[in-house]
Protein backbone atom coordinates (compact mmCIF):
# COMPACT_ATOMS: atom_id res chain seq x y z
CA UNK A 1 0.00 0.00 0.00
CA UNK A 2 1.28 3.32 -1.06
CA UNK A 3 1.64 6.32 1.44
CA UNK A 4 -0.07 9.70 0.84
CA UNK A 5 1.80 12.45 -0.13
CA UNK A 6 1.72 15.01 2.04
CA UNK A 7 0.37 18.61 0.88
CA UNK A 8 3.99 20.83 1.78
CA UNK A 9 5.46 17.79 -0.66
CA UNK A 10 3.12 18.28 -3.27
CA UNK A 11 3.97 22.23 -3.41
CA UNK A 12 7.60 21.95 -3.53
CA UNK A 13 7.60 21.35 -7.14
CA UNK A 14 5.33 23.87 -8.04
CA UNK A 15 6.96 26.55 -5.79
CA UNK A 16 9.77 25.82 -8.52
CA UNK A 17 7.80 25.73 -11.33
CA UNK A 18 7.56 29.34 -13.22
CA UNK A 19 5.90 28.18 -16.73
CA UNK A 20 2.81 30.77 -15.91
CA UNK A 21 4.64 33.46 -13.98
CA UNK A 22 5.43 36.08 -17.33
CA UNK A 23 1.62 36.00 -18.43
CA UNK A 24 0.69 36.76 -14.81
CA UNK A 25 3.10 39.79 -14.75
CA UNK A 26 2.44 40.59 -18.54
CA UNK A 27 -1.72 40.83 -17.30
CA UNK A 28 -0.36 42.91 -14.52
CA UNK A 29 2.05 45.43 -16.32
CA UNK A 30 0.85 45.49 -19.85
CA UNK A 31 -2.63 48.02 -19.02
CA UNK A 32 -0.42 50.28 -17.08
CA UNK A 33 2.10 50.94 -20.10
CA UNK A 34 -0.74 51.18 -22.35
CA UNK A 35 -2.46 53.70 -20.26
CA UNK A 36 1.28 55.20 -19.70
CA UNK A 37 1.31 55.59 -23.89
CA UNK A 38 -1.82 56.72 -24.36
CA UNK A 39 -1.58 59.70 -21.60
CA UNK A 40 1.62 60.67 -23.75
CA UNK A 41 -0.10 60.75 -26.87
CA UNK A 42 -3.31 62.30 -25.47
CA UNK A 43 -1.19 65.09 -23.73
CA UNK A 44 1.25 65.55 -25.76
CA UNK A 45 -1.11 66.14 -28.65
CA UNK A 46 -3.39 68.58 -26.90
CA UNK A 47 -0.09 70.47 -26.00
CA UNK A 48 0.54 70.46 -29.70
CA UNK A 49 -2.91 71.79 -30.50
CA UNK A 50 -2.80 74.52 -27.99
CA UNK A 51 0.58 75.60 -29.21
CA UNK A 52 -0.60 76.02 -32.54
CA UNK A 53 -3.46 77.50 -31.59
CA UNK A 54 -1.41 80.61 -29.52
CA UNK A 55 1.08 80.87 -32.39
CA UNK A 56 -2.44 81.41 -34.73
CA UNK A 57 -3.36 84.00 -32.37
CA UNK A 58 0.45 85.65 -32.47
CA UNK A 59 0.39 85.47 -36.30
CA UNK A 60 -3.25 86.82 -36.36
CA UNK A 61 -2.37 90.00 -33.83
CA UNK A 62 0.88 90.73 -35.96
CA UNK A 63 -1.00 91.15 -38.85
CA UNK A 64 -3.29 93.78 -37.44
CA UNK A 65 -0.52 96.15 -37.16
CA UNK A 66 -1.21 96.58 -41.11
CA UNK A 67 -4.36 97.58 -40.69
CA UNK A 68 -5.26 101.35 -40.77
CA UNK A 69 -8.51 100.86 -39.11
CA UNK A 70 -10.75 99.10 -37.08
CA UNK A 71 -12.61 96.89 -39.91
CA UNK A 72 -9.48 96.43 -41.60
CA UNK A 73 -7.64 95.15 -38.81
CA UNK A 74 -10.41 92.59 -37.95
CA UNK A 75 -10.47 91.72 -41.63
CA UNK A 76 -6.35 90.74 -41.73
CA UNK A 77 -6.80 89.05 -38.28
CA UNK A 78 -9.83 86.78 -39.93
CA UNK A 79 -7.60 86.23 -42.90
CA UNK A 80 -4.61 85.30 -40.70
CA UNK A 81 -6.83 82.68 -38.92
CA UNK A 82 -7.95 81.03 -41.55
CA UNK A 83 -4.56 80.98 -43.16
CA UNK A 84 -3.35 79.03 -39.75
CA UNK A 85 -6.29 77.22 -39.30
CA UNK A 86 -5.07 74.44 -41.88
CA UNK A 87 -1.82 73.99 -39.74
CA UNK A 88 -4.02 72.74 -37.18
CA UNK A 89 -2.73 69.32 -35.74
CA UNK A 90 -5.63 68.31 -34.74
CA UNK A 91 -8.49 69.55 -37.17
CA UNK A 92 -12.41 68.92 -36.38
CA UNK A 93 -15.53 69.84 -37.74
CA UNK A 94 -15.78 73.20 -35.36
CA UNK A 95 -14.54 76.25 -36.83
CA UNK A 96 -11.83 78.46 -34.47
CA UNK A 97 -13.80 81.41 -33.06
CA UNK A 98 -11.78 84.81 -33.20
CA UNK A 99 -12.95 87.73 -31.06
CA UNK A 100 -10.38 90.63 -31.87
CA UNK A 101 -10.81 94.08 -29.78
CA UNK A 102 -8.78 97.46 -29.65
CA UNK A 103 -8.69 99.29 -26.11
CA UNK A 104 -6.40 101.95 -25.42
CA UNK A 105 -3.81 101.39 -28.39
CA UNK A 106 -3.40 97.81 -27.98
CA UNK A 107 -5.09 95.37 -30.19
CA UNK A 108 -5.99 92.05 -28.54
CA UNK A 109 -6.70 88.92 -30.06
CA UNK A 110 -8.47 86.13 -28.49
CA UNK A 111 -8.82 82.63 -30.43
CA UNK A 112 -11.41 79.87 -29.23
CA UNK A 113 -11.13 75.83 -30.15
CA UNK A 114 -13.58 73.03 -29.46
CA UNK A 115 -12.00 69.96 -29.07
CA UNK A 116 -15.19 68.23 -28.10
CA UNK A 117 -15.48 67.07 -31.67
CA UNK A 118 -12.00 65.24 -32.17
CA UNK A 119 -12.55 61.69 -31.41
CA UNK A 120 -8.46 61.44 -29.82
CA UNK A 121 -10.15 63.73 -27.54
CA UNK A 122 -13.63 63.15 -26.68
CA UNK A 123 -13.75 59.12 -26.48
CA UNK A 124 -10.72 59.19 -24.27
CA UNK A 125 -10.83 57.80 -20.46
CA UNK A 126 -7.60 59.98 -19.49
CA UNK A 127 -8.87 63.18 -18.85
CA UNK A 128 -7.74 66.36 -20.54
CA UNK A 129 -7.29 69.76 -19.25
CA UNK A 130 -9.98 71.32 -20.95
CA UNK A 131 -11.93 70.43 -24.10
CA UNK A 132 -11.92 73.80 -25.43
CA UNK A 133 -8.57 75.67 -25.81
CA UNK A 134 -8.80 79.81 -25.78
CA UNK A 135 -5.44 81.69 -26.06
CA UNK A 136 -4.79 85.35 -26.43
CA UNK A 137 -2.19 87.63 -28.02
CA UNK A 138 -1.65 91.45 -27.48
CA UNK A 139 0.32 93.69 -29.59
CA UNK A 140 1.03 97.59 -29.23
CA UNK A 141 -0.88 98.94 -32.65
CA UNK A 142 -0.97 103.05 -31.20
CA UNK A 143 3.18 104.63 -31.65
CA UNK A 144 2.74 107.15 -28.90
Amino acid sequence: MEKPLHPARMAKPLKRDMRGSVLVEAAIALPLLIALLLGILIYGSWFMTAHSLQQAANEAARSAVAGLDAPERQALVQQSVAASAASLPLRNSHPIGVNSSENGGYFTVTLDYDLSGNPLFSSSFIPVPSRTLERSAVIRIDAR
